[in-house]
């Protein structure tokens, strides 16, 4: 399995981050998150980014967020993020959404499209999806205007906890292995998004 970082609220998601680690053993997963003090917020956004990259997600080739109720407010998770994408060879990028949460940023839709209408079942985002996830989980998540888009298609792979507890390495590969394929990747965070 690929060197995975995990990024996460260790207010709500401890616990889904222990599983994992109890689950599948802690040699693959780098557990060591920034938190208040680490980093000089003096510097600039470039030096942020090296610090995190090198003090943080070193060795990581994949990084694993998990996503709960408030994920998308918090700064260092954000940040986190950012430095994952940074730079010339960025990280894979999964999103492991909790179950409750996958539930309000996905209905399920069968396609009547006028130009396909093909009744293929299909996960579309709701109203929520924006609000809920990190911003740069769902700009490399969606293709907006169309609704025929798989993980395949986009960057960032994105599933819910109880999926990809039974087969964590399956996902961690499928995120590993985008990053030869030349998708597009949203690397930078808009100014009013929480980042450190």
């Amino acid at each position: 399995m690929h060197k995975t970082f995990i990024s996460y609220h260790h207010a709500n998601e401890q616990g889904l981050k222990d599983h994992i680690i109890e689950s599948f053993g802690g040699e693959f997963f780098i557990d060591k998150s920034v938190k208040d003090g680490d980093i000089n917020t003096e510097i600039s956004e470039e030096s942020i980014m090296r610090k995190i990259r090198e003090d943080f997600l070193k060795d990581s080739t994949v990084t694993l967020v998990l996503i709960g109720l408030e994920t998308f407010q918090r700064p260092f998770i954000n940040s986190e993020l950012q430095a994952s994408l940074w730079g010339d060879h960025p990280n894979g990028l999964l999103a492991v959404v909790t179950d409750s949460v996958y539930d309000l940023i996905f209905r399920s839709v069968t396609c009547s499209n006028n130009q396909c209408n093909c009744g293929e079942a299909l996960r579309q985002p709701t109203s929520f999806y924006e609000y809920y996830l990190p911003e740069l989980v769902y700009k490399n998540h969606v293709l907006y205007g169309t609704d025929h888009y798989t993980d395949n298609d986009v960057y960032c792979t994105l599933t819910k906890f109880s999926t990809f507890i039974k087969s964590p390495e399956f996902y961690i590969v499928h995120a590993f292995d985008k990053r030869s394929k030349g998708l597009s990747i949203a690397k930078r965070m808009s100014p009013e998004t929480p980042k450190i």
